[in-house]
This record gives structure tokens, sequence and C-alpha cells, in this order.
């Protein structure tokens, strides 16, 4: 980026380092922010700053929130005899849009990955571990996580701290999407299906 204005170096500097982004695609975004108005790339500098200064998480379940506790923990209409364990905050907003959950939720922060440093002193566990002690009310843990290999090792994990404690634990059907043809299904799918088959 040699001969740039230090103002556009900065700008695609910045967005480059956003995932997905690349040089170009960073250097084409720091252009068209350069040929907006002067009040909509204020408007979009606020935004971001308003980010950095206004979200924290929430100190009961752990999601991205600009107060603590955040709208679902106050939420007085909510079932605390549910809590949904999920990955990330953006992973509530999924389940949230089905319309089918109305409990609470506690984010872990990540799933257990040693090869990316995750390991389950650096996710909220023990966080939740101390929030089914000290709330007997919680009677069913629904382990809301990916299908992946890392999902698995921390659904593993956190129902093996759960055994001494009477709750009970769940996880997410596995199985054929809606619409999906056999024929195209790989075998670990097909499996997840049969093993979670319902009555028709």
């Amino acid at each position: 980026m040699a001969n740039l204005p230090d103002p556009i170096q900065n700008a695609a500097s910045a967005f480059d380092g956003l995932p997905g982004v690349g040089p170009r695609a960073a250097l084409r975004y720091a252009y068209f922010l350069v040929t907006q108005p002067r009040e909509v790339v204020e408007r979009f500098a606020r935004s971001l700053q308003s980010l950095a200064e206004k979200i924290r998480t929430c100190d009961t379940c752990g999601q991205w929130s600009d107060r603590s506790p955040c709208n679902i923990c106050s939420d007085p209409t909510r079932d605390s005899s549910i809590l949904c364990v999920v990955a990330t905050s953006p992973d509530i907003r999924s389940v949230e849009e089905t319309g089918a959950f109305k409990g609470r939720y506690h984010v872990l922060g990540g799933t257990i990955d040693p090869i990316e440093g995750r390991t389950p002193d650096t996710l909220t566990i023990r966080q939740l571990l101390s929030r089914i002690t000290h709330h007997p009310d919680v009677k069913e843990i629904i382990l809301a996580l990916d299908t992946d290999i890392p999902g698995d090792v921390t659904c593993l994990y956190i129902r093996k701290q759960l055994t001494s404690i009477p709750v009970k634990v769940s996880r997410l059907a596995r199985g054929l999407p809606t619409g999906a043809a056999l024929e195209y299904a790989d075998a670990h799918t097909l499996g997840d299906a049969l093993k979670n088959r319902k009555e028709s």
C-alpha cells in the first residue's frame, strides 16, 4: 500500500484485520468510505466507538449486552429451570430466532480445542457449574453446541462434570435436515438420524 495517504492506509489495515477480509477487499472498503459524505463516515466511526464503549458481557449468562443483567436474564417470564448452553453470543440469536426456547442461557466462550488454545479453564465451564449448584431451580441443561469434534468433546466434558449434580442433561437432536435426500447424506449424519428417530 505504498504511496497511499496514511488515513486510507490505516483504514485499509483495520479492515484487513477482519475475518474473511483480504487486502484487496480492505482497500475497496477504505476507498468506498472516502467517497461517502463526511456525516456518513462519522456515523460509521461513532457506531464502532459505541461497540468499544458500551458492549460488555452479561455477568449472569456471559452474552454480549449493553447492560448486566442482559434483557434475557432480567426477563421474569423466562423459564429459569432450563438452561441452554451455547458456545458464543451469536448462537443465542440463532436459538431465539426459532421461537421454540423460552428458558435462559449460558455462554461458554467457545468449545474445547487444545490446538487452538481453548482448554476447560479458558471457558466459563466453572461458572456454569457454580451457577447450577447455587440455583437448584435449574432442572435441565441443553447442550446446544456444534456437532463437530470440539463440540462433542465439550459436551462429554460438561456431562462428566455434571454427573454428581441432579440435573437432566440433553443435547440438540442430530440428523437429516428438512428436505434432504438420503442418497446425499453422509454415514455419520444418517447414523445420527437413525439414533434420534421418533414416532411419526
